[in-house]
């Protein structure tokens, strides 16, 4: 069973690091067999708002951005290939030297003849979501220049519930042995 912290958390107080947590669900006979990070590999990816998108000059599908981070500094102009993008938008942004799963990075690019200051993603380059026809778009609300990690990162645990212990199938289940065990 897979459970994220952040779930666990709605329903017991958790002063445990994550592995100090799955040795302690492990010493209660639910092994924990992976204690993963989401957003542990989205280095540099901000959340932008989408100021101005136009078709590019040279090329029938790239279209060119600006993008404000909110921070008061000069807008950054995107090249982007996705279709549903639209000014206003909250969007992931990938700064120049940003570092995406997959060891993919990005850098101050050209294409065709215009520079790209970063990359907008989609939910599938940042494996948040399986959605790889356009760019993840965000609530309105998410603010501006806050690390996409902030936000949608978490910690998440492999929990190997056995089958003699129908009572932590769940994550309330699992709260209330972790409430039990950690006092």
């Amino acid at each position: 069973m897979r459970v994220p912290l952040s779930w666990l958390r709605d329903f017991v107080e958790l002063e445990l690091t994550p592995e100090q947590l799955a040795e302690r669900l492990t010493l209660l006979g639910m092994e924990v067999k992976h204690v993963e990070r989401w957003g542990a590999d989205w280095q540099h990816v901000v959340v932008g708002e989408l100021l101005t998108v136009e078709k590019h000059p040279r090329a029938d599908r790239l279209s060119l951005t600006t993008v404000t981070l909110g921070d008061g500094s000069e807008p950054l102009s995107i090249v982007c290939g996705a279709t549903n993008i639209a000014p206003g938008q909250r969007i992931p942004v990938a700064l120049p030297g940003a570092v995406l799963p997959g060891d993919r990075r990005i850098e101050r690019t050209e294409k065709m003849g215009v520079v790209s200051n970063g990359m907008l993603c989609s939910g599938d380059e940042l494996r948040l979501t399986a959605d790889a026809d356009g760019i993840l778009v965000l609530p309105s609300d998410t603010p501006l220049g806050v690390p996409l990690a902030e936000i949608y990162g978490d910690v998440v645990l492999d929990v190997d519930v056995k089958p003699n212990r129908g009572d932590a199938l769940s994550i309330l289940g699992l709260a209330r042995e972790v409430a039990a065990a950690t006092g």
